[in-house]
């Protein structure tokens, strides 16, 4: 996305945004909740360079539905889980 569809999507002028690039200025807060609403990212990320992706409120839940399930478990399943997970992530690592 380019500096004018920025510019025009959160009613700022061009060299506003050329500015905010540069760290000349930093957008009010206001903005910086319109840029991660407008990339989908948090506002962490725009800040600090974490979290990049809105948090998706089902992956949230289910998340945690995981988490109770483990904690809960066997200690062998949760062992079992654990390889389980390590060995799908060596897969799928570069």
């Amino acid at each position: 996305m380019g500096q004018a569809e920025v510019a025009a999507a959160l009613d700022v002028s061009i060299p506003t945004v050329s500015e905010w690039e540069s760290g000349k200025k930093c957008p009010r807060r206001s903005r910086i909740e319109a840029l991660s609403k407008l990339f989908n990212v948090t506002a962490d990320y725009l800040l600090f360079g974490t979290s990049p992706m809105m948090p998706d409120h089902n992956s949230d839940a289910e998340e945690k539905c995981l988490l109770t399930l483990y904690r809960h478990a066997d200690p062998q399943v949760q062992m079992a889980v654990m390889t389980l997970l390590r060995a799908a992530a060596e897969k799928d690592a570069p």
